[in-house]
């Protein structure tokens, strides 16, 4: 997703993989010998295999990492320098290297050598209990720890880039996913971990992110200012709960949050989606539908700001792409080119690194290269 981010914002991003190719590439669904699942992570970027177990193929990959501005690795600690392309043996011959390494601890620590996938990164960091309860912890079921990751990386790399303007020389970067994701996650759940004097009062965490099921499906939304609780009071017909002191203000609505959901439940339930949210809307009050992927894709706000685009492939057809994460006035980033085959430009890469055409071929025949 780090490189995607830098593909998307106009960067020549070449994803280097093994000759076995992506794991994600063989996610399903697979159509036409592309994953949907590898298509989203990997548009904007040119693919070169090589096999890095081999002597010849370190070589290449050596080769091109002193070309470039900026080289990106996830391997566990220790073996990216076993392989000779670790950040001290690479800046010898590119001092302008922006290095930058993605893994679960870092270097050195007690759990520098532990595998970390999402999962054990959200277990680590405390937000599991919150999500689920303190006696059913539940993980957020998606990756949400590798996209943060990716995240920081590519904020990272960009003003690496920046101070490289001004210093002209490189620098290597740590990415760490626990560190990531709890510098995203947890700063409100910081709150009685902040002042550490033992006379700091503390305050009792309340969970204000409520579902509401209605007729026909489900809204969410949050009322906190007093226009929008006088709002959903006037359309859920109950002004009796304007003078009721537990929601007289922002604080006490927050502190009685149980009981207030339980005081507005019914009313909800007996509405439809759509008169429901016509009302919170003439009255100020801030819901939405809780869509499905599906919906969300209906969505007219979200075809209104182009939330994503159907683009034609011409080996894969109609295909769909989430758009990019802001909107630039001047310099529009988005999805220019489709997510590649394995090796799709190991040619052409090869040659503009020097590589004649007899001896690409000649490495594609040993299958050092695909």
């Amino acid at each position: 997703m780090c490189g995607r981010i830098l593909g998307d914002l106009g960067a020549d991003v070449i994803k280097l993989e093994g000759v076995d190719g992506d794991v994600i590439r063989t996610m399903p669904p697979i159509y036409r010998g592309m994953s949907g699942y590898f298509t989203q992570y990997n548009r904007n970027k040119r693919a070169i295999a090589v096999d890095l177990k081999a002597a010849r193929g370190l070589a290449v990959a050596r080769q091109l990492a002193t070309r470039v501005d900026v080289l990106i690795e996830n391997f566990r600690p220790g073996v990216a320098d076993r392989l000779g392309l670790g950040y001290e043996a690479l800046r010898r011959d590119n001092a302008r290297l922006v290095y930058v390494s993605v893994n679960g601890f870092g270097d050195d620590g007690p759990y520098a050598d532990w595998p970390a996938y999402d999962p054990v990164v959200q277990g680590l960091v405390g937000f599991m209990p919150i999500q689920g309860t303190a006696n059913a912890p539940a993980p957020i079921r998606n990756p949400v720890v590798d996209k943060i990751s990716a995240m920081s990386a590519a904020l990272a790399i960009l003003a690496a880039l920046n101070h490289r303007h001004g210093a002209g020389t490189g620098q290597r970067i740590n990415v760490r996913m626990l560190d990531a994701w709890a510098a995203f996650i947890l700063p409100e759940r910081m709150n009685n971990h902040t002042f550490l004097n033992p006379d700091a009062p503390r305050a009792p965490a309340r969970d204000v992110f409520r579902v509401f099921e209605t007729s026909d499906g489900h809204v969410v939304g949050l009322v906190l200012q007093d226009s929008q609780f006088s709002g959903v009071c006037t359309m859920l017909e109950r002004p009796d709960l304007l003078g009721d002191r537990r929601f007289a203000t922002p604080a006490a609505r927050v502190a009685n949050i149980d009981d207030l959901h339980a005081e507005l439940r019914d009313a909800v339930r007996c509405r439809s989606t759509t008169a429901f949210l016509a009302a919170a809307r003439r009255h100020g009050v801030p819901f939405a539908p809780v869509n499905d992927v599906d919906g969300f894709l209906d969505d007219p706000q979200v075809r209104h700001n182009g939330a994503y685009v159907d683009v034609e492939d011409p080996d894969y057809g109609p295909m769909r792409h989430l758009g990019f994460m802001a909107a630039f006035g001047a310099t529009p980033a988005g999805p220019w080119r489709r997510a590649p085959r394995l090796g799709e430009h190991t040619d052409e890469v090869l040659a503009e690194l020097g590589y004649a055409a007899d001896t690409i071929a000649e490495l594609r025949s040993t299958g050092l290269v695909r």
